[in-house]
């Protein structure tokens, strides 16, 4: 198998992932944010944008990656400011690193 392929498969593996913010949640259940790794040019669109990883930097890292489990977005441009003036930034900013971060492991495993 050609490097190029592994890499590609790995990336397939690791989509869905899924942080549970229970802070959002309701009925004692967590709400669920699935989304994709970031790719090298989704990086380079956040750090060319922002200039360092501020609270406006995590919100785009959320807004533009955060997915319902069918895979639709689950915010939009108008929701921007709100986010950013109505929202727990701790909270967004967690959310955030996860989704920075890399794909889990022990995820990747059960995907497979």
């Amino acid at each position: 198998m050609r490097a190029i392929e592994r890499v590609k498969s790995h990336y397939k593996r690791a989509k869905s992932q899924c942080v549970e913010v229970s802070e959002w949640g309701d009925s004692g259940a967590p709400f669920k944010i699935y989304f994709d790794p970031m790719t090298p040019r989704q990086r380079k669109r956040i750090s060319d944008e922002f200039e360092s990883m501020d609270a406006e930097a995590f919100v785009e890292v959320l807004m533009m990656k955060g997915q319902d489990a069918a895979g639709a977005k689950l915010f939009n441009a108008d929701d921007r400011h709100k986010l950013l003036t109505e929202a727990d930034g701790a909270i967004i900013g967690r959310i955030a690193l996860v989704m920075l971060g890399p794909c889990d492991a022990g995820e990747l495993e059960k995907n497979s």
